[in-house]
């Protein structure tokens, strides 16, 4: 359970310290949805939804019945999360600013925590028994 805080903690502090070191104030993008700026005219919904996929990421992160990578994968994905969603509550927004530069897309460090999460969460569970 300990190693699950603090890899959630650390996966938070990231974001905020990557982004004040490399991020340009210029390049900011504003995002008051979701992913991939879904329901940006609606805040209230998307951060309801972004809360219950945080709470349902935390009961695979603690669950204590899963092995260790697997546990790891959900803590990233709890960390980037928690951290979208702390500013989507203070700020009423998430600062996006890493341009993709092949795709039109802006993300954050959070966005990128939630994906390799979710890979290695999937890739351990489909290989758990094998």
């Amino acid at each position: 359970m300990r190693r699950t805080i603090i890899i959630t903690v650390i996966c938070i502090s990231i974001e905020h310290i990557c982004r004040i070191l490399f991020g340009n104030p210029k390049h900011y993008y504003y995002n008051y949805g979701m992913a991939f700026s879904t329901f940006q005219d609606m805040p209230i919904i998307s951060s309801i939804v972004t809360a219950l996929a945080c709470v349902l990421i935390a009961y695979g992160a603690f669950y204590p019945y899963i092995g260790k990578w697997e546990k790891a994968g959900y803590s990233i994905m709890l960390g980037g999360g928690l951290s979208n969603l702390a500013e989507k509550l203070i700020l009423g927004y998430v600062i996006d600013w890493i341009p993709i530069p092949f795709i039109p897309m802006v993300i954050n460090i959070a966005d990128i925590e939630i994906s390799i999460g979710s890979l290695i969460s999937f890739y351990t569970s489909c290989n758990r028994n094998s």
